[in-house]
C-alpha cells in the first residue's frame, strides 16, 4: 500500500510545480507568497509546506527540471549523428516545440533566476550554457569558416534570439505553427550561412574619406 501513496505524492508534487510556475509567470516571483501559491494550487498553506519547504524550493526545482529537460532534448538530437545542417534544423525545431509547451517555465527562466541563491542560480545558468554551447558547436560544424572565434557566441545568441521569445508572440493556436516557424528560421539561417561574408576594410570608415 505504501507504493501507490508514493506515486500519488510525486504526482501531486508535479501538479504543484506546474501550478506554481503558472503563478510565477502571472504575478511575478516577488509577489508569489506561499499563501498565494497555495491558493493557486488549491491547497492550504500547511499542505503546500508538506511538499515544498519554500517558494525558493519551488522555483529552483521547476527551473532545474526544465533546463535539464532542455539538455536532454539537445543531447538526444546530437546522439542521432545527423549531418551538420540537419542537426541544426532539428535542434531549432526541438527547442521551439519545447518552448511551445513550456510558456510559463520559459517566462520564469527569463525573469526569476536572479531570485535564487547563488549556488542554485549557477546550476541553472550552467545548464543554460550547456544548451547554448551545443547550438554554437552545431553552427561551427555547419559553417566552420563563416564566423571567427569571437563571432561565434554572438552568432549563437542571435539564433537563440529568434526563438527564445516566441512565447511572447507566437501562439500555439495561431496561423503559423511552431513547426512552420522552425522551418522559417532555418531557411533564413541556411541562406545567410551560404552568403559569403563581405570583405572588411582594415581602416575605420571615416579614415577612408
Amino acid at each position: 500500500m505504501g507504493r501507490p501513496r508514493a506515486v500519488d505524492h510525486e504526482r501531486q508534487r508535479d501538479l504543484i510545480l506546474t501550478q506554481a510556475t503558472s503563478a510565477f509567470a502571472e504575478i511575478g516571483y516577488p509577489s508569489a507568497s506561499m499563501a498565494r501559491l497555495a491558493a493557486a494550487c488549491g491547497l492550504s498553506k500547511a499542505a503546500l509546506y508538506h511538499y515544498f519547504p519554500s517558494k525558493e524550493a519551488l522555483l529552483f526545482e521547476s527551473l532545474d527540471r526544465y533546463t535539464r529537460r532542455l539538455i536532454e532534448k539537445v543531447d538526444s538530437v546530437a546522439a542521432r549523428k545527423l549531418p551538420a545542417a540537419d542537426e541544426l534544423g532539428e535542434l531549432v525545431r526541438t527547442l521551439l516545440i519545447e518552448y511551445r509547451d513550456s510558456r510559463d517555465l520559459h517566462i520564469a527562466l527569463l525573469n526569476d533566476v536572479r531570485f535564487l541563491e547563488p549556488a542554485q542560480r549557477e546550476t541553472i545558468r550552467a545548464q543554460e550554457r550547456a544548451v547554448i554551447a551545443a547550438l554554437g558547436d552545431c553552427l561551427r560544424k555547419v559553417a566552420p569558416d563563416r564566423f571567427s572565434a569571437d563571432e561565434r557566441t554572438p552568432a549563437t545568441m542571435a539564433l537563440l534570439g529568434m526563438i527564445n521569445f516566441t512565447f511572447a508572440w507566437l501562439r500555439p493556436d495561431g496561423p503559423m505553427s511552431y513547426e512552420r516557424y522552425a522551418r522559417l528560421v532555418i531557411d533564413l539561417w541556411e541562406r545567410g550561412l551560404q552568403v559569403p561574408a563581405p570583405q572588411r576594410s582594415s581602416q575605420p570608415a571615416d579614415a577612408a574619406q
